[in-house]
């Protein structure tokens, strides 16, 4: 099987560039291919991985076979006035295709890393805009089932960075939402989006995005991070980005040092302010 790599190197598949090797990689390129290679291995455990954003590995590789969608999960057409598209599309690619076709209310997607999938299943979202706002049904295999199935918006319990959708489902396919405007203020908005993002977010170095959620509306993750002096703190060469400091910047080669960081800064936090941090990064691998 071509997709299916043994002793892979993770580093090529996240933002920070770290990691050790995967025992088992595998891309499957339809629903075919994926139901029929979990079916086959009903023993084996998984994890799912999108563009890599929001992703740490860590130096010791993945026992788990790692799986990735391929190319057919990452079409994107419109049919019955619906946005179909497949979950490994990447979020700034629907951005896109909704410009191209004049459909409004997916401006915010231009400045958020990683795929559909992801997006979906966290509820991601900027600038006052989620998921939730655009979403119609989502479609995934359950791999405890071995069964796909179809949620409705209704179906599904959306929060901040959060939907009640099964841990053991693989979403597949979302259908959105069509509303058309004006292609010029869709433009529009997108680049004020872009600039208000490039303005407070560092770019053009190695980091994971968000490192940790905000633990409500009102209460920043930044500045808890800054209040708590953790903003100075380095192991290694890890350590919070001068710009925004609730982004990590990996500046060495060493996924611990990154998770060292990540778990000081939540005791930390915990200690002087009594609130304990959410990662928004995902951290896989062998201890």
């Amino acid at each position: 099987m071509n997709n299916l790599k043994t002793n892979y190197n993770l580093s090529k598949n996240s933002w920070f560039g770290l990691g050790g090797k995967a025992d088992k990689f595998f891309t499957p390129n339809d629903e075919n291919e994926l139901t029929n290679y979990i079916k086959k291995n009903t023993n084996e455990k998984y994890c799912f991985i999108g563009s890599g954003s929001n992703i740490l590995f860590r130096d010791k590789g993945c026992k788990k076979t790692i799986i990735k969608l391929g190319k057919n999960f990452r079409n994107i057409n419109i049919k019955n006035n619906k946005i179909i598209c497949g979950s490994a599309v990447l979020k700034n690619q629907l951005s896109k295709f909704a410009l191209d076709n004049e459909i409004i209310n997916y401006e915010f997607l231009s400045c958020i890393p990683g795929t559909i999938g992801g997006g979906v299943t966290m509820n991601a979202g900027c600038f006052q805009n989620e998921f939730k706002d655009i979403i119609e049904e989502v479609k995934g295999f359950n791999k405890k089932t071995l069964k796909f199935v179809r949620y409705k918006k209704s179906e599904i319990k959306f929060s901040y960075r959060k939907t009640d959708l099964p841990d053991d489902l693989i979403v597949t396919e979302v259908v959105f939402q069509v509303k058309y405007g004006s292609k010029e203020k869709i433009k529009d908005k997108i680049n004020f989006f872009k600039k208000k993002k490039k303005a407070a977010q560092p770019s053009k170095i190695k980091t994971g995005g968000s490192t940790f959620k905000n633990p409500d509306s009102k209460i920043k993750a930044w500045e808890l991070i800054q209040k708590s002096g953790c903003d100075r703190i380095k192991f290694g060469k890890a350590k919070f980005s001068k710009m925004h400091c609730n982004f990590i910047e990996n500046q060495g080669n060493s996924s611990l040092d990154i998770e060292k960081l990540i778990y000081f800064t939540i005791d930390e936090v915990k200690k002087k302010f009594n609130i304990v941090l959410e990662p928004e990064i995902k951290i896989i691998g062998e201890k």
